[in-house]
């Protein structure tokens, strides 16, 4: 409850490393596995 609360208050936000096109998927599997990214990876549709 408390998480879901942060989030809906504007307090939590995520961090989003980077933003991957759906025909580049599998550049952002790549990213994931060799990089390491310090956040959220990002594939959209």
């Amino acid at each position: 409850m408390a998480l879901r609360e942060l989030a809906e208050s504007g307090k939590l936000t995520p961090v989003i490393d980077r933003t991957y096109p759906l025909a580049e998927a599998s550049e952002a599997v790549r990213y994931l596995e060799v990089e390491h990214a310090r956040g959220k990876v990002v594939v959209t549709v």
